[in-house]
């Protein structure tokens, strides 16, 4: 029986023609480790450049924080300057209103001739009007 297995067995062998299974999977090794080398260069120069754009901004922006505090108190006065305008602008419209009421003034002559130039200056700047609620 084992004489039998093994003459089977060396039918199989003999009749496998090793080098049209054995040279596609070498073939595809070698395109795959082509691929593996090409991708570890990719990699080593995505790191180099990594690295640099690290050294050279990391460095300026390390270089800036002391301005940081500044800016910051800049833009904070900005937003509460930006406040009080829109603040007083407000109570101006209120005004306008109440004097447009108190002497019978239809609704476009003195705000038309205030306030929509000063509004339209504002939106170009890119300021939110937010008119005052009656």
């Amino acid at each position: 029986m084992v004489e039998q297995s093994g003459k089977d067995y060396a039918k199989i062998i003999q009749t496998v023609d090793l080098d049209k299974e054995v040279n596609p999977l070498c073939t595809n090794i070698d395109d795959m480790l082509a691929r593996l080398d090409e991708f570890e260069t990719v990699l080593a120069s995505v790191r180099a450049e990594s690295n640099s754009i690290m050294a050279n901004h990391v460095c300026g922006i390390l270089s800036f924080s002391d301005n940081f505090g500044e800016l910051r108190q800049r833009i904070d006065n900005l937003e509460q300057f930006v406040a009080k305008v829109n603040e007083n602008l407000n109570e101006v419209e209120s005004s306008v209103d109440v004097a447009e009421q108190e002497l019978n003034v239809t609704e476009y002559s003195l705000k038309g001739l205030l306030l929509k130039p000063l509004r339209a200056k504002l939106t170009a700047y890119g300021f939110t009007w937010n008119a005052p609620k009656k």
